[in-house]
């Protein structure tokens, strides 16, 4: 096959310059593709940097263990971004506030992981053996747990020790261990590997993918799609047709959605006409989690009594306390991660706390809208229960008064789907073929999906997930099209 001139290029139109369609561009750039990226922010980063001004953004790295180089980590090493490995330490306080002794928590901790874990392989093995379906739609991984622990020649109060333990599980998937489907628990497996976090930001990965789109693709920002218009079936000549929320529109050969889970759900009626019955199920089939964070900053880490070594555990977690019926009469448990640990330059005296599920959305609600002043004094009022109780805290010194907090809002960020990333929750029947058929896309349309819900189940939620899944995409149309045209490489 001839090289197609160069006004006869194939026309990509991606929208949403986040991680996916950055990536998507990449490949397709490579491979001799025309491509415009029409972003609805005024900067390129999509979702997870909605508030990068302070490092909200992604922190984790999670590696493989199958050999294979991870790309986010491989782009990592690459732009010299510094990554952290926690220490195995842990700070476990009761519901009273009082903090376990270590070797409890280190035992209590790794029994609670060994049974996840087992929850993991009973899942996978249904996954083979019936598709699933002998572990109820409605059967949660909390479930689970409990009917283990019960089992367990431990005594009353480590039991319900272990079950308030299991709650943290809600920091990796943004909501409740209870919601977390125990059918599909087998799609939320760590990746096996190493797990690193960022200790900057992950800026200089996202310009090493962002620079092959900004010298080669054509970029548009500001640009909210609200409408696609395209046929049922692909006919030779036909087009993808967007509609941009100022009025203008675009045509394009074949279209790549890189839009937010959250904002797909509530806008699946600007696709003209209505997706397959299929796609627009697995749409709406899958559940968006609520992840937000909370920064609190002090002049020096109090916490903290040697500062030449990494002695201070890297994760504390509070119990259902019982103590801020106050602030928190549902004992909503709290985590933080002592992000005075890094290596200088980057370490700094904050504590970064993760909240999920009903308490982040309490939280937001309390400050959207708020000045700074009212926000800080809301926040510090509710979480100063819980760093109050850390050592060295003493509320008459300077060092013990936060002289910063920031806080994520992703609730209220329409373009973000309000939401944070896709989960797999009790009641669902069918999430791993709801994951594939966005996967596929509608190629007779000319239409693609990809992004963190459309990644390999690995790696759902994640920003590797987001970068594979436009990799992906980008793959399928160039296997689409044949390899008609002049390639870069």
């Amino acid at each position: 096959m001839k090289p197609l001139q160069a006004d006869k290029r194939p026309h990509v139109g991606v929208i949403g310059a986040g991680v996916s369609g950055l990536r998507c561009a990449d490949i397709l750039l490579s491979h001799g593709f025309k491509v415009t990226i029409l972003e609805a922010r005024s900067r390129i980063g999509g979702r997870p940097f909605a508030n990068s001004d302070f490092g909200s953004g992604p922190n984790w790295i999670h590696t493989w263990n199958s050999g294979e180089i991870h790309p986010i980590w491989r782009l990592a090493q690459e732009t010299d971004t510094p990554v952290h490995h926690w220490n195995e330490k842990q700070l476990i306080y009761d519901s009273a506030g009082v903090p376990l002794a270590d070797d409890q928590a280190d035992r209590l901790s790794s029994l609670l992981w060994d049974i996840i874990n087992d929850a993991f392989k009973m899942a996978a093995a249904a996954k083979e053996r019936d598709d699933g379906t002998s572990i109820p739609a409605e059967a949660s991984l909390y479930d689970f747990v409990r009917g283990r622990v019960r089992e367990e020649a431990i005594d009353d109060n480590e039991k319900e020790l272990l079950m308030q333990m299991s709650e943290m599980w809600g920091a990796y998937v943004g909501e409740p261990v209870w919601k977390q489907s125990l059918r599909f628990a087998w799609m939320e497996e760590c990746c096996g590997g190493e797990e690193m976090f960022v200790e900057s930001s992950y800026s200089a990965i996202l310009d090493k993918i962002y620079e092959p789109s900004k010298e080669r693709a054509e970029i548009l920002l500001n640009k909210e799609v609200v409408s696609v218009r395209m046929a049922e079936q692909r006919l030779p000549g036909q087009k993808v047709a967007l509609a941009t929320s100022d009025g203008d529109r675009y045509r394009f050969d074949d279209v790549v959605v890189t839009i937010p889970l959250g904002w797909l759900q509530k806008h699946l009626d600007c696709f003209e006409p209505p997706l397959p019955a299929r796609t627009g199920a697995a749409i709406t089939n899958l559940k968006l989690s609520q992840l937000e964070k909370v920064f609190i900053t002090f002049s020096s880490a109090f916490w903290i009594t040697d500062t030449n070594r990494d002695i201070f555990p890297g994760y504390t977690n509070w119990l259902a306390p019982s103590y801020a019926q106050d602030t928190n009469p549902d004992k909503w448990p709290q985590e933080v991660w002592n992000m005075a640990s890094f290596t200088a330059p980057n370490k700094h005296p904050t504590l970064l706390f993760y909240l999920y599920g009903d308490c982040s959305r309490y939280i937001v609600n309390s400050i959207h809208g708020k000045d700074r002043k009212e926000k800080y004094e809301f926040l510090r009022a509710f979480f100063s229960a819980y760093y109050s109780r850390l050592p060295g805290f003493d509320v008459e010194k300077e060092a013990c008064r936060p002289t910063a907090i920031l806080a994520t809002e992703w609730l209220k960020d329409d373009l973000c789907g309000n939401g944070s990333y896709c989960n797999f929750q009790v009641g669902i029947e069918d999430a791993d073929k709801d994951v594939l058929a966005l996967r596929d896309g509608c190629p007779e349309r000319r239409l693609w999906f990809c992004g963190e819900h459309a990644a390999p189940f690995e790696e759902c939620g994640t920003v590797a997930g987001a970068y594979l899944s436009g990799e992906s995409v980008a793959k399928k149309i160039i296997e689409l099209y044949g390899d008609g045209f002049v390639r870069d490489d």
